[in-house]
């Protein structure tokens, strides 16, 4: 099954997008646990795609959905992002930060890279259990 979505950059397209694939994975009979994870990390990516996508006035979430594994791709369109830039040290009660780390913590397969012409495409993969 493949669902895709465009959103608008706006705050409130990160529960939505949540709600659609709680219920399509939910339809799916994916666990609860496993459910949880996609979700959280889906909400993380969706979240930066909201905070740093700008000018960008929309962005995508493509899932791919099979009885092995969900892949979840989230694309914007803003400046972009170098993931190879140094990235400074965390403090230990930050808030704010820490949603890649979060993504590749949660998900069996990570990937973050600039997207061409602009912006970013943050793609991640959690085996279905």
């Amino acid at each position: 099954m493949r669902l895709s979505l465009s959103l608008p950059r706006d705050n409130a397209s990160v529960p939505m997008a949540r709600r659609i694939l709680a219920t399509t994975l939910t339809t799916a009979g994916v666990t609860e646990e496993c459910r949880s994870d996609i979700l959280l990390a889906l909400a993380e990516a969706c979240a930066n795609a909201v905070a740093h996508a700008q000018p960008a006035d929309d962005y995508k979430v493509t899932v791919d959905l099979d009885d092995a594994e969900c892949r979840i791709e989230v694309i914007d369109a803003g400046s972009g992002f170098d993931p190879r830039a140094d990235q400074p040290e965390l403090p230990l009660l930050a808030e704010r930060g820490r949603g890649l780390h979060i993504i590749e913590a949660l998900s069996d397969g990570f990937d973050l890279r600039p997207n061409t012409p602009s912006g970013t495409l943050v793609r991640f993969v959690k085996r279905i259990a």
